[in-house]
């Protein structure tokens, strides 16, 4: 090819400079389809870059890029159209788990058992081993420590999660005081999913910290128990 000059420019550097704009610009990408779609358009800059130089190994290793990124985002387009909600799991990703792509939302819920629970079960108990983590999406429960009531669990409350992060024993009993309905997660089926998926892993650690300052704040005389929609 030959490399003509655009206002002064030869024609391989401009496009070499796209391409690594393309890769700085990346840089400051955190969620991974656009990342992923800006590599493709530098190795395709890269790719010319190298025909008009001639630079062989150049185009070599631009058009492998290329053909390992648009893979990627093939599969990555895949993953999003399978992502199937419910009302209820849209209204917990946009209120609890903003963070998290949908993809890896889905990839969370799947892990998880939908349990609707009557008035009165016992969600964890003092005292007692915790084998699994559950979020709340509708109802209410109180939490007691030494038979005395310290705080209500409500829409976007995880019980559990302490003893899931610490591995210590439950450090209250929990129990439902209205019809409720929770996402759960048996805690080493979790645990492998957060080993493979570190994004998830960092943003459910954040829900965690956040849902235990909401906690503390509440006043327990004043509950404010609701749905969904509360």
């Amino acid at each position: 090819m030959n490399d003509t000059e655009i206002l002064g420019f030869q024609t391989s550097d401009l496009l070499l400079h796209l391409s690594y704009l393309m890769l700085v610009a990346g840089s400051f990408v955190r969620t991974i389809l656009p990342l992923r779609i800006m590599i493709i358009v530098s190795t395709v800059a890269g790719f010319l870059s190298g025909l008009y130089t001639g630079y062989g190994s150049m185009v070599m290793w631009e058009a492998g890029f290329f053909v390992v990124n648009a893979v990627q985002v093939i599969i990555l387009v895949r993953e999003r159209r399978a992502v199937q909600l419910t009302d209820e799991e849209k209204e917990l990703h946009k209120r609890k788990f903003s963070a998290l792509s949908l993809v890896d939302f889905y990839r969370l819920i799947r892990r998880g058992t939908w349990v609707s629970a009557v008035t009165g079960e016992k969600l964890t108990l003092q005292g007692a081993p915790v084998v699994r983590i559950l979020i709340l999406s509708e109802g209410a429960a109180q939490v007691e420590i030494d038979n005395t009531v310290v705080a209500y669990c409500r829409f976007g409350d995880f019980v559990g999660e302490m003893a899931f992060v610490s591995g210590n024993a439950a450090s209250a009993t929990v129990t439902t005081v209205t019809e409720t309905r929770y996402l759960m997660w048996r805690s080493e089926e979790l645990r492998e999913l957060l080993a493979k998926h570190p994004d998830i892993m960092s943003a459910l650690q954040t829900v965690f910290s956040k849902n235990l300052i909401e906690k503390l704040s509440r006043d327990v005389r004043h509950p404010e128990i609701g749905s969904v929609g509360a």
